[in-house]
């Protein structure tokens, strides 16, 4: 089935719900708040907004003005009406890949036969003390913002990285008790002649 001009994609759809929340914004003040983001699939390179804004700005989805003030060429830009109707649907579509999001951790795991007993618990101890440390970011950026929902918002990534560590709890036991039934990864297949 064919996209309309109107559907979003989800970096679409995050970034015009951005943009309707700081309105009127320049570019640069919209890749500074990814940048600044704790939350790594946030972050968005001023590679691809530019793009990003040339896109829906060409769809109606958006409209930009010079900005007062500027020598240069610098947009200001909002939310067209269309804009924001398309973000309300989009805010309504909930997809499949919206309810088990990517997650390289959960991948990396099942390449563990590749790695030795103290290899793996060194990587779950690595990855415990990462997820500590985002813990410590996002107590601190929730302190630096003001969001609509903030607490529901904050609530949801600091329950993700706690599940996560409890997650990490349960495969270190595991591979300390000796409980993984997978056989370790001891040799590369044999090329084919």
């Amino acid at each position: 089935m064919a996209r309309s001009k109107s559907d979003l994609t989800d970096d679409e759809g995050t970034f015009l719900s951005l943009l309707i929340r700081m309105q009127p914004a320049t570019a640069y003040q919209i890749s500074k708040v990814y940048e600044n983001s704790p939350v790594s699939n946030f972050g968005t390179s001023k590679g691809k907004i530019y793009p990003l804004i040339r896109s829906l700005n060409n769809r109606g989805l958006l409209l930009g003005r010079p900005a007062p003030g500027h020598s240069r060429n610098i947009q200001v830009w909002v939310c067209s009406r269309r804009g924001v109707e398309a973000v309300r649907r989009w805010v309504k579509n909930i997809k499949p890949t919206h309810l088990l999001p990517e997650d390289p951790l959960r991948t990396m795991v099942q390449s563990f036969g590749l790695l030795s007993k103290d290899e793996q618990i060194a990587w779950i101890a690595t990855a415990r003390d990462a997820l500590r440390n985002k813990l410590d970011e996002l107590a601190a950026y929730a302190r630096e913002v003001t969001v609509p929902y903030k607490d529901l918002v904050h609530d949801n990534a600091v329950s993700t990285v706690i599940c996560r560590l409890a997650w990490l709890d349960r495969i270190h036991s595991e591979i300390l008790l000796g409980l993984t039934d997978e056989p370790p990864i001891t040799k590369a297949p044999r090329k084919r002649a």
